[in-house]
């Protein structure tokens, strides 16, 4: 700060909520099985999450819990968390009173209790250059986290990441979560990344009033660099998830393929059909067709398949096509070797005769 030819001291910014308002509301319906066993259809994100609540709930072990996600009307995060309470109240009705049990929210009622993105106030002092440089950048933020814990305590990394994307020569920042009185708050749509990114902007705007610098006088000044009316370079952290995946080639050769991921609407069941489509045409049969007719994605279950973590951060249909693509390499790589001893005794080989021939 003390090479700075300018400062700006104790600027302040607010920044307010944002609800969800995706097509499906919450909602669930819970169904008691035998043997002290229960299943939950739930329109979530994680459906592991809400296994494990579940099971603490009722006090059972989470192998007597089943929870099934077909697909999910519309999430940005507001199906991850904020699903749980729904899915485990329904439960506790079902199993409590031996019968289903559905729920579902009205539209102002999960506009009230979702929470949304994130309330924040931001203080800060910058120092920078006569020509712009900027050469020092401290950040005091408060987060509004409501009344419970949520996702919050890693919204300060997520806003972090997305401020340093650009150099602001010695940057420092105190961060606080404060707990209040209000919903709690979740994950929305890029979270804390959004923020980051507008207080990063933000700055940048101040310093460029003061200076009076605008697009117009920088593309006289630059013959060869223009600028247009506005730019915003943004930052996403990609994280990769282990995610489970399963095949299964039946009997007459169709295909049953199982993910960790979540179809909410973004195309991942459509990802992993065309992955296991191309995966498995390595095998180079004769009669495949058009072999995405002979595959199906299985919903989520979470007995069936385990650790399915959580679907979020953009990433989670390429983490479930590469789950998909080594158990297809795995199924080639044995079915290889029977159609090589079977075209030494027919020539060509047809698909559905190499998988009757590898049920043996």
């Amino acid at each position: 700060m003390a090479e700075a030819d300018h400062k700006i001291l104790s600027a302040e910014i607010k920044l307010g909520s944002q609800y969800y308002f995706y097509m499906e509301t919450q909602t669930a319906l819970a169904v008691p099985d035998e043997d002290n066993c229960i299943v939950v259809y739930s329109s979530i994100q994680a459906p592991e999450y809400a296994e494990s609540t579940i099971s603490r709930c009722l006090g059972i072990p989470e192998h007597n819990v089943c929870v099934i996600t077909r697909r999910v009307g519309g999430g940005f995060g507001g199906k991850a968390m904020k699903a749980i309470p729904v899915a485990t109240a329904c439960a506790l009705a079902a199993y409590n009173l031996r019968r289903p049990v559905r729920m579902y929210m009205n539209r102002k009622t999960d506009m009230k209790t979702t929470g949304g993105r994130h309330p924040m106030e931001v203080t800060y002092n910058v120092g920078f250059k006569e020509d712009g440089k900027i050469t020092a950048l401290h950040l005091d933020i408060l987060i509004n986290a409501g009344i419970g814990t949520d996702i919050s305590p890693i919204i300060p990394l997520f806003m972090v990441g997305a401020i340093k994307k650009y150099d602001w020569g010695a940057f420092s920042f105190d961060i606080k979560v404060c707990r209040t009185n209000h919903s709690s708050k979740s994950a929305m749509r890029g979270p804390g990344e959004v923020q980051g990114t507008f207080i990063s902007e933000a700055v940048i705007e101040h310093v460029a009033s003061v200076l009076s610098m605008d697009v117009d006088s920088f593309n006289m000044c630059n013959k060869w660099r223009q600028r247009g009316i506005s730019r915003v370079p943004i930052v996403h952290e990609v994280l990769l998830r282990s995610n489970p995946g399963k095949v299964s080639i039946l009997g007459d050769g169709s295909v049953a393929v199982e993910v960790g991921g979540i179809e909410l609407g973004q195309g991942l069941w459509t990802k992993v059909k065309q992955m296991t489509a191309f995966s498995l045409s390595a095998i180079k049969c004769d009669g495949m067709g058009d072999f995405l007719d002979k595959i199906r994605i299985i919903q989520a279950n979470t007995l069936s398949l385990i650790q399915e973590g959580l679907t979020a951060g953009s990433t989670t249909s390429e983490c479930s096509c590469e789950a998909v693509r080594i158990c297809c390499n795995i199924l080639v790589e044995r079915l290889t070797r029977i159609k090589e001893n079977l075209q030494e005794q027919m020539g060509s080989v047809e698909w559905g005769i190499l998988i009757l021939e590898g049920w043996r």
